[in-house]
């Protein structure tokens, strides 16, 4: 055994916290997602710190909220509308100078191109957000060498042939063993297996593309993962036609979030099932590199992570996609965390926990914690039993969705029974969990939430202070066109 674990961190894209083993009203196929979660702590409570990709990543990655690692939103590729400050620490950056071997495969999407600071003894890249050029994009290369084009965004994922209907998905060009993620996966358990017979920790950190399309005709889980869910089958969010929905959006610029309307009840059932399809492929990427580790007889000295970047509408609240919201769906976001040394039997933490807490309970475990210089809390006592919260709310935040983009810039403070959103250009929201989980009733007006609201407030205030937030003084650029004349904005008239 190594005198340091190793670290594995998978990170799936757009996965809502409901899909996992436990909890998922779909009986969804994911044994090897149900097989960790018998050996792992499961955090309940676990939320993202921003629900979009390039923020939310950044802060896995740095253990620093969006507004203090300057990463606050996503950003378009060429030319790259962003760049990461150069005092910015990565978990790599802390672990290589301890020795640790630090490998990268997969989906990054932060902007540093072809760089992936700290993770220099392993690396594979793909997708033209994440290198310089296409000739550094092994997922694209690999497609011409099986005589595929599928583009530099990936745009022609899809057989040309296919006839099925943009909510249901297509079928891909490649199949399951030459697909992106398979072959990201893959190349991670190489890194596992090379490792196995060198005395030095690594760490090494996974993220696919999936679930996060959606079936909309990129990025479609390959066969048979794109055709294992009926869509009659499929429930329906019980507020995909939520009247109210629009008003707490109506005025906030925004353009990833779609509404329901404009698709049948038929389509969203396609949608659901393709969704829940490349959830099933997200367990069989996890299956990959778990093999790995146990057929070298390394899982047992490996800190396993699971988590994904942020969660995913899917029709509640009138809504697909992502966007400047708060909601459960959205915010909330898977998180295993597999301790290594002594089996644990599988069990529950509901305690508040945060993507900031990710980097400072590595550190701990890998013995660096002293270096570590970041937002979060480490959490190893809650993966090891412990009942004790580390703090009484978890903070979000939102700019706009990408650099560039008019902003609309959100806060959110949510305890175990209460969730506060605050605005700059007003629709605050007030929710009451406990008596409304499916978040319908707007309390900000009530006068009987009024003691609620003033308390959330003030630890609100307080988050800003200590994380030294300059909230609300962001700096905001307007939209484009008259706000009146949005989808939103018409849906609440």
């Amino acid at each position: 055994m190594k005198n340091r674990p190793n670290i594995v961190m998978f990170i799936s894209d757009q996965q809502r916290a409901d899909t996992m083993p436990g909890v998922s009203n779909v009986n969804a196929h994911t044994p090897h997602l149900a097989w960790l979660t018998e050996r792992s702590t499961t955090f309940r409570n676990a939320f993202c710190t921003s629900p979009l990709c390039t923020p939310a990543r950044g802060s896995i990655l740095t253990g620093l909220y969006p507004h203090t690692n300057g990463i606050v939103a996503n950003y378009r590729p060429k030319p790259r509308t962003a760049t990461v400050q150069n005092d910015v620490k990565f978990l790599a950056d802390y672990l290589k100078p301890q020795g640790y071997q630090c490998g990268y495969t997969g989906k990054w999407h932060l902007p540093t191109g072809d760089d992936r600071p700290g993770f220099s003894d392993f690396v594979t890249r793909l997708s033209i957000w994440d290198v310089d050029s296409p000739e550094s994009d092994d997922a694209l290369r690999f497609a011409q060498r099986v005589g595929a084009d599928i583009g530099t965004t990936y745009a022609e994922y899809l057989s040309d042939t296919d006839s099925r209907s943009p909510t249901d998905g297509g079928e891909t060009k490649l199949p399951l063993a030459f697909h992106p993620s398979t072959l990201q996966a893959q190349q991670a358990a190489t890194f596992v297996r090379q490792m196995k017979d060198d005395d030095r920790p690594f760490l090494l950190v996974y993220s696919c593309i999936e679930p996060h399309a959606m079936g909309m005709r990129f990025n479609v889980s390959p066969c048979p993962f794109d055709r294992m869910y009926d869509p009659a089958a499929m429930p329906l969010p019980a507020t995909r036609r939520q009247d109210d929905a629009p008003m707490v959006i109506r005025s906030r610029f925004q353009k990833d979030l779609k509404p329901t309307d404009d698709y049948s009840d038929d389509q969203l059932q396609e949608l659901i099932a393709g969704y829940y399809g490349a959830v099933s492929y997200v367990d069989h990427l996890v299956g990959i590199i778990l093999e790995a580790l146990l057929e070298t007889s390394q899982f047992d000295d490996t800190l396993f992570i699971f988590t994904s970047d942020h969660g995913e509408m899917l029709g509640d609240h009138r809504m697909l996609k992502k966007g400047p919201v708060m909601f459960e769906e959205l915010i909330q976001i898977p998180l295993l965390i597999k301790p290594p040394g002594t089996a644990i039997d599988g069990r529950e933490n509901l305690s508040l926990v945060s993507h900031v807490d990710l980097v400072p309970t590595i550190l701990n475990y890998s013995g660096t914690e002293a270096a570590c210089q970041t937002d979060g809390h480490n959490i190893r006592p809650l993966v090891e039993g412990s009942s004790t919260p580390v703090r009484n709310g978890v903070a979000v935040e939102f700019h706009s969705v990408r650099v560039g983009d008019a902003t609309c810039p959100l806060r959110c403070w949510r305890t175990l029974d209460w969730k506060y959103v605050e605005t700059i250009g007003g629709d605050n929201e007030l929710y009451n969990l406990k008596a409304d989980p499916d978040e319908v009733n707007n309390l900000i007006h009530d006068p009987d939430a009024q003691p609620a609201l003033d308390q959330l407030r003030g630890q609100l205030n307080d988050w800003i202070t200590e994380s030294k937030d300059l909230w609300p003084n962001v700096i905001q650029i307007q939209p484009d066109h008259d706000l009146e004349s949005g989808i939103w904005a018409k849906l609440s008239k």
